[in-house]
């Protein structure tokens, strides 16, 4: 089981994604290990995948060994349906065009602006933008689908978010996945990021333990916030005191004479 979360932001690209790899024997799981579902390359590009991991190394190679070529697409799109035009073309070279078992998610530039694809279905390309900018691959999407929906409505109600505020809430919705399903996904959460640096620069940045640790901190004040508000709203108005001394009046304004 896995969980992709990915969201384009007004001034970068955020990708999440749990740990667990399960690899298979045809249909049949065969085990469960941690490993990495979010990769850098050159380019640079941030690549995430949902599906068979060798079949994402390919992508990832013919999306490395091609990301000099995306400057010369005069359109971003462009560029990502070359990608899947080439990696179709390799599974049917080499007899796997009937065993398609992927789905990606591509952080690129691409003429001086961050840019984030997901390959879905057949590997076909959907460019995230400032009216879709979020998403949700793998098979716990059916669990993380709604849940980004819940956070999205309450923290992006002025559209698509900030890079700090889509790490914390591709964390809480990572975390909520890992919560909700039994053994079919499981930490650490690994995070990346793709924006420019302070020279105007394109970088891809995996977040480090302490970094990931403070949107999980911020994660748990925000639970804990909901459950003192459950409790107040739980408990109702506080009674009033018996033999409670009278409220003290307020004094009058300046200028006003107490009668």
């Amino acid at each position: 089981m896995t969980v992709v979360v990915a969201f384009f932001c007004s001034d970068g690209v955020v990708i999440a994604a749990d740990s667990m790899i399960t690899p298979r024997m045809g249909n049949v799981n065969v085990g469960h290990h941690h490993g990495k579902k979010i990769y850098m390359t050159a380019g640079p590009q941030v690549h995430a995948f949902a599906g068979d991991p060798g079949q994402s190394d390919r992508f990832k190679m013919i999306a490395e060994l091609n990301s000099a070529n995306a400057a010369n697409f005069q359109m971003p799109l462009q560029y990502t349906l070359d990608l899947t035009a080439k990696f179709v073309q390799q599974l049917i070279a080499t007899g796997l065009q009937n065993a398609l078992d992927l789905n990606t998610i591509l952080a690129f530039a691409h003429g001086g602006e961050h840019r984030c694809c997901v390959f879905e279905g057949l590997m076909q390309p959907r460019l995230l933008d400032e009216n879709h900018f979020y998403v949700a691959l793998g098979s716990g999407k059916l669990s993380a689908d709604p849940f980004l929906r819940f956070l999205v409505d309450i923290f992006c109600k002025n559209g698509h978010p900030k890079v700090s505020e889509a790490i914390f809430l591709a964390t809480w919705t990572i975390q909520h996945v890992i919560d909700t399903n039994s053994g079919g996904v499981a930490g650490p959460i690994r995070i990346t990021t793709f924006k420019k640096d302070d020279a105007g620069a394109f970088q891809a940045h995996e977040l480090t333990d302490n970094e990931r640790a403070e949107h999980e901190e911020a994660m748990e004040s925000a639970i804990d916030a909901l459950i003192s508000w459950h409790d107040k709203m739980k408990a109702g108005p506080a009674a009033p005191q018996e033999n409670a001394a009278p409220p003290i009046p307020e004094p009058p304004p300046p200028g006003v004479q107490a009668n």
